[in-house]
């Protein structure tokens, strides 16, 4: 008697059978592989790009250079020459935990950052550098196509990163120096003409240090795109207040703010991403040497 069972074994055998006498050694024998790279399984956008020229660290130009460290000059990084205070240094030598993985919420730290600059630590995100917070966004945000607006000369890694999501850049470029303004009237052109998604400021700007008036800033927050505005440097200016309040308010705008320059950290490279609530990223994994006493 046949069941439903047999019928299925005897159904999986012939299927087996067909598939020997199709593909048998003596068949494939004379097929030859095509050949390949490793190239062909990456992401055409990928390859298009232009190599990236990464900063050269003091040891590696000592080395090149023939030169002993202490006699180099490096300004290419806008690094703090001075390095992080002294209390930065024992907090290092004290951490109890170098070999457990760091929080990935980085909580103790968000909270005492969240003391030290008023906003609540659910609107903090704490990232491994700006490079990993502004592709995070773009990850998030951007569909491939999806165009940002940058205003050039800026910090580099806006275009780069954007090109890595698979997304393209409009230029607006800024005034002549020693100005350097933002061409407000040319942006609001591009949003309404090519609906971008992201809007990239920067003040004081990198390089030039230029500042964008507060009144622009409230002009572009009006757009529908979201604005990223990049802080970095704005513990070097007395004359611009910090807009990280300012995400309380606007589901737009998000602040970008840095170890980096302020503590002299470039080497822990950890940065600061200021949000509203509702704009949820993966938490990720900082610096575990990042000391959780900053404000003190």
């Amino acid at each position: 008697m046949l069941t439903s069972q047999s019928c299925s074994v005897m159904h999986d055998m012939s299927v087996t059978r067909l598939f020997f006498k199709k593909y048998s050694p003596q068949k494939l024998s004379g097929v030859k592989c095509r050949a390949f790279k490793n190239t062909d399984f990456v992401r055409k956008h990928i390859l298009d790009l232009a190599p990236y020229q990464p900063i050269v660290p003091f040891d590696v130009l000592s080395e090149q250079l023939d030169i002993p460290v202490d006699e180099i000059v490096k300004l290419d990084a806008n690094e703090n020459p001075y390095g992080p205070p002294e209390a930065v240094f024992k907090a290092l030598a004290q951490s109890k935990f170098p070999h457990i993985y760091p929080d990935p919420e980085s909580r103790r730290l968000r909270a005492q950052l969240s003391l030290d600059c008023g906003i609540p630590a659910d609107n903090i995100l704490v990232g491994c550098g700006a490079d990993e917070l502004i592709d995070l966004l773009l990850r998030i945000v951007l569909e491939p196509g999806d165009f940002i607006v940058n205003t050039p000369p800026t910090f580099g890694m806006y275009a780069f990163d954007c090109a890595i999501n698979a997304g393209r850049v409009i230029d607006i470029p800024r005034g002549e120096a020693p100005g350097f303004k933002i061409n407000v009237r040319g942006i609001q052109e591009a949003v309404r003409e090519y609906k971008p998604k992201v809007l990239f400021l920067t003040s004081p700007n990198n390089p030039d240090g230029s500042i964008i008036d507060p009144e622009d800033i409230d002009e572009l927050l009006k757009l529908p795109v979201l604005v990223i505005l990049d802080e970095a440097y704005i513990e070097f200016c007395n004359s611009q207040e910090s807009r990280m309040p300012d995400v309380l308010q606007h589901d737009n705008l998000v602040v970008l703010r840095t170890f980096s320059k302020r503590a002299g950290l470039a080497g822990e490279s950890s940065f600061l991403l200021i949000f509203q609530v509702r704009l949820r990223i993966k938490k990720v994994y900082a610096s575990a040497m990042v000391p959780c006493h900053y404000g003190s």
